[in-house]
């Protein structure tokens, strides 16, 4: 199974689902966030005083504790136990900082692939800038990052032989996700608020490294630069309300530099803007910094409800209820057809089987297919569905993410299902799929076509057969680029699908070689809302280039197609 997270990536947030999962993220949580007081008061006590440290430690979590999730606190946190290791003042506190610091990384790899690779990397750069003892430092941080993925895995029932195919899966959420998922929904300010922010990052850590052995120097500006950008990754990708998950990081990083205490003014002023810049992103002060009476409560309960059997009754049926209300409802009928069977449900509303605990879920194993945008990850769920492993229903319900094609959203893996499932009939805005034997044929190349960005391609005729597309194209060494520090440009497929005007999709750079269903026949026997639409011409545009530039090469197939 492939998800954005990892097989503890429940501990992001707090849910109502299992109480030992509720339990664990609390656990997380709290330690994560006392970690990380316990640092930025260390950081500041010298030079500011211990009353003074302690409330921009309090107003600083307030902020970044209501922006950041848990795996983005413990990322502040890696760097503060980082920053803390060249701080500590006898090789015994060194070591355990370094321990608890690979105990972190390896936690944080089983958490979210990409937050545990910059703590890892954070990690090797601690003990690398050390002054000596490196052999030392190196098993100190070694034993536990090796220690805990093993011991958390053997916890949960995992085999350890699944590590690496988990690694790969994630790192292909990862990699494809600037492409599939990017975003800008056009809060420009946020954009200079960055810039003064990272600013003040610079400055201040240039005035705390001053003097310093230029080893140590040279590794925490490594630590800062790779941190950073996994900070603008988190924030700016998906440039919606996202870009709070910088604003918090940065506040709480600019918490963990120590100056000296004439300096401290210089760094008070930092916090506070970084603050007050925060807030106006979010678009007032956090609820925990209005008022920490409510926050004290709030987390009173959180732990009330989960050590009181009835109250996480109560809580349990107030999610299903609201699970049920906002889309994931199924009429008794249905319900009672569904079950006896196994049941994948497509392309993102798994809570159907929370709602539901009487039906036998067997997803496909990419969650949620809408993050199935890589080669890689497509081929998983196309050879799930075509295996004997595969479901024995399917219930489906195609939806836009992204401005993407939804029917080619993943476009092997519908492809697969077109194949292997038959409509039993529609429910509200359900399609109820069966598993059948496989009912297509052997593809056949009915044409191809090379042309530039921006030029059109018509689609050949293949009566009574699907017709499927792989694509072929060229990126520029500028998109590469652009890709690699942030987010490569956004490709875009232009179909006419048989009316006048031509529709615009983004296009999914990541799986381009995979089947896309362009044309299906009569005999797939879906509703026309449940079907892709017939597509005549299409032309690609974007990614870089300008009209006229690049190359995209097109291939099409027919596979026949019989009723089921």
């Amino acid at each position: 199974m492939v998800f954005t997270f990892g097989p503890y990536g429940f501990v992001e947030d707090i849910l109502p689902f299992s109480r030992l999962t509720a339990g664990l993220a609390i656990a997380y949580t709290f330690a994560v966030m006392w970690g990380l007081a316990a640092l930025i008061i260390s950081a500041l006590r010298k030079p500011w005083g211990l009353l003074p440290a302690a409330l921009v430690t309090w107003a600083a979590l307030s902020i970044g504790a209501n922006l950041l999730e848990a795996p983005e606190l413990a990322l502040a946190t890696a760097l503060g136990l980082a920053l803390a290791s060249f701080r500590a003042t006898t090789s015994t506190s060194r070591s355990l900082l370094l321990a608890a610091l690979g105990g972190l990384a390896g936690f944080q790899l089983l958490v979210e692939i990409n937050v545990g690779l910059v703590t890892t990397a954070l990690m090797v750069l601690a003990v690398v800038g050390g002054k000596s003892r490196r052999a030392q430092d190196a098993l100190a941080a070694v034993v536990p990052f090796a220690l805990v993925p093993v011991v958390a895995l053997l916890a949960v029932g995992q085999s350890l032989g699944n590590f690496a195919s988990y690694v790969r899966g994630s790192l292909s959420v990862a990699l494809g996700y600037g492409s599939a998922m990017s975003l800008s929904t056009g809060r420009s300010a946020e954009d200079w608020f960055a810039v003064v922010d990272v600013v003040l990052l610079v400055l201040l850590f240039a005035l705390a490294l001053r003097g310093r052995p230029w080893l140590e120097a040279a590794a925490i500006s490594l630590m800062l630069v790779g941190w950073l950008w996994e900070a603008a990754k988190e924030g700016f990708v998906r440039h919606d309300t996202h870009d709070l998950t910088f604003f918090g990081l940065l506040l709480l990083a600019l918490c963990l530099a120590r100056l000296p205490r004439r300096l401290a003014p210089v760094q008070f002023g930092a916090v506070v803007l970084a603050a007050v810049l925060a807030c106006v992103a979010n678009g007032h002060p956090t609820a925990s910094l209005r008022s920490p009476a409510r926050g004290a409560g709030a987390l009173t309960r959180e732990v009330r409800d989960l050590a009181a059997p009835a109250q996480w009754a109560s809580l349990q049926r107030g999610a299903v209820e609201q699970l049920r209300s906002t889309g994931d409802d199924l009429p008794p009928a249905l319900v009672s057809e569904l079950r006896g069977h196994t049941l994948a449900v497509e392309t993102l509303e798994d809570g159907v089987t929370f709602a539901y605990p009487g039906l036998s879920w067997d997803p496909e194993p990419v969650l949620q297919s809408y993050s199935a945008y890589t080669s890689y990850l497509d081929d998983l769920d196309a050879s799930f569905l075509a295996s004997a492993r595969a479901p024995q229903r399917i219930l489906y319900r195609p939806v836009t993410i992204n401005n993407r094609d939804e029917f080619w959203d993943t476009p092997t893996a519908l492809e697969a299902m077109y194949c292997h499932y038959v409509s039993t009939g529609v429910s509200d805005h359900w399609l109820v799929l069966a598993r059948v034997a496989d009912r297509c044929g052997p593809r056949q190349m009915i044409g191809e076509d090379t042309v530039r960005f921006g030029q059109p391609v018509k689609v050949p005729l293949a009566a009574g057969r699907l017709v499927v597309a792989t694509f072929s194209i060229s990126s520029p060494l500028l998109a590469d680029a652009e890709a690699a520090v942030l987010k490569p440009p956004e490709v875009d497929l232009t179909a006419w699908e048989g009316g006048s005007s031509p529709t615009t999709y983004r296009f999914l750079e990541g799986s381009a070689d995979d089947d896309h269903v362009i044309v299906a026949p009569t005999s797939l026997g879906y509703p026309a809302a449940f079907a892709p639409r017939p597509i005549r011409q299409l032309e690609l545009g974007g990614g870089g280039w300008g009209p006229g530039q690049g190359s995209v090469h097109v291939t099409f197939y027919a596979v026949s197609l019989r009723r089921g």
